[in-house]
């Protein structure tokens, strides 16, 4: 009986030095894991956060968690705090729940409309042709890639546009091209004569739509002067997988792929 006690006692020992032993193993993977990678707080969105909520709603309205995360892995603009400078800004897109909170997630809202223009950037209005896209399908935050479509100046000088806006004819050749992409949109109403500014959407679907573009100054000139030219303006919305440059584009006598 002695005997049995024993062998009993001391399986339960050597099962317990196997368990201390792998945790041990498992520990020491652990630590050499993390070895030389330096960790830093950062900021998780704790709930959704709506488009246009300041940087103080932001600190004392429970939208907000910390945690620790490999510093090589994070973007250089990862908030670890919501400082006091970023009190007056806002949001300028909605932030999804377990989303890491970016600097360049904020900017300044405009007091006439409201709307909440990204650092370092202009918000342009601009009225876009769509039969897809009205405006609840396109919202604040969402990319997109603009399309123009223009008359040449002479049919093989594509690079340069008429002046005269978009004309129809049965001789006369229009050209359809990237203009830009990657573009962030920041507000979109239905499109109305006058300041070009949206306005709330309705129910209908308007083959107007006017949406307000964040653009750098070059984006803005080049926005603003195709406008200007009377060409038509399209989007099309990118994923995060789209590949779009700019090219050649498609005329009159390459839309079914016929090369010129």
């Amino acid at each position: 009986m002695n005997r049995r006690i024993i062998a009993v006692f001391a399986a339960v020992v050597v099962a317990a030095a196997g368990a201390v032993a792998v945790l041990l193993y498992v520990r020491s993977a652990d630590s050499r894991a993390v070895a030389g990678k330096q960790a830093r707080t950062v900021l998780v969105a704790e709930k959704q956060i709506p488009a246009g909520t300041t940087g103080r709603a932001l600190r004392d309205g429970g939208y907000l968690r910390q945690t620790r995360m490999p510093a090589e892995t994070l973007p250089e603009d990862t908030l670890g705090a919501v400082e006091a400078d970023l009190d007056a800004l806002v949001t300028t897109a909605p932030v999804q729940r377990g989303q890491l909170v970016l600097r360049t997630m904020f900017g300044t809202a405009v007091n006439r409309s409201g709307i909440a223009i990204p650092d370092g950037k202009l918000a342009i209005a601009a009225k876009v042709k769509s039969a897809v896209f009205g405006p609840g399908s396109v919202r604040a935050g969402t990319r997109v890639a603009i399309f123009y479509t223009y008359t040449p100046l002479k049919p093989d000088q594509r690079d340069d546009v008429s002046g005269t806006g978009l004309e129809r004819g049965h001789d006369i050749n229009s050209i359809t091209r990237v203009l830009m992409t990657d573009v962030e949109v920041i507000s979109v109403g239905a499109a109305t004569e006058g300041d070009g500014l949206p306005k709330p959407a309705t129910t209908s679907s308007p083959s107007d739509v006017a949406m307000t573009f964040a653009l750098d100054q070059r984006q803005a000139e080049i926005l603003a002067h195709a406008t200007a030219l009377g060409g038509l303006l399209n989007v099309g919305l990118l994923g995060d997988s789209s590949d779009v440059s700019p090219d050649r584009g498609v005329d009159n006598g390459t839309l079914f792929g016929k090369s010129r």
